[in-house]
């Protein structure tokens, strides 16, 4: 069954208006309990509402394909698309968007099957899970999408370890071929890590930068 641009508008508005867990191609987030501010949590969902539906009435951008993330007005766009043309339309419409800082793409000109689409709502459903069981990370804070077995991580961690060690266990999932890390230190509820000054200095800070 094929649904209008209209039937997907309202769909989007009532995904983003609840809570709880949301499962939407490749991607797993927890719409609760989140360590953003209420204005910035406020924001993140207007833009991600607004974006989402720029993209359903675009004629040159599929947005079933396209994962949205917004944190904190940085958008981080995931998934695949039909062309370069597409992702560059994409990237252009989000820079357009009121209220994004900046825009991060992630997209890749590829064709996912929908074998391929359910292996990655796997891996990002797995990778949640284990987060959330993690007794020194806090996965509500944490966001995961997938493509192509490539974990994309982002929101807000407490400490460097909290970080990387979110990353060590997005790796650990069966089938996962990488991960990209945009997960953020909060300076303002940063805890002194576990790790000693020698492990610190050690701990790779190659986390791209958004």
């Amino acid at each position: 069954m094929w649904l209008t641009r209209g039937t997907l508008l309202l769909l989007l508005s009532f995904m983003l208006s609840g809570c709880g867990a949301l499962l939407v191609g490749g991607g797993v987030s927890t719409a609760v309990a989140d360590r953003r501010s209420t204005f910035d949590l406020i924001d993140d969902v207007w833009v991600t509402n607004k974006l989402s539906a720029a993209y359903i009435e675009s004629e040159k951008v599929k947005w079933g394909n396209i994962n949205v993330r917004v944190f904190r007005g940085k958008v981080l766009l995931t998934g695949t698309a039909a062309s370069e043309e597409e992702i560059q339309e994409a990237i252009r419409i989000a820079k357009l968007t009121r209220g994004v800082r900046s825009v991060q793409s992630e997209l890749k000109v590829q064709y996912e099957s929908a074998q391929e689409l359910a292996e990655d709502a796997w891996i990002s459903t797995q990778v949640k899970l284990l987060l959330l069981g993690d007794e020194q990370v806090r996965g509500l804070d944490l966001h995961v999408d997938t493509t192509k077995k490539i974990v994309y991580l982002t929101g807000l961690a407490s400490s460097i370890h909290e970080r990387d060690r979110a990353a060590r266990i997005a790796s650990s999932v069966q089938g996962v071929a990488e991960v990209v890390s945009y997960i953020e230190v909060d300076p303002d509820s940063y805890k002194p890590s576990p790790l000693t000054d020698e492990e610190l200095k050690k701990s790779d800070d190659g986390s791209p930068q958004w």
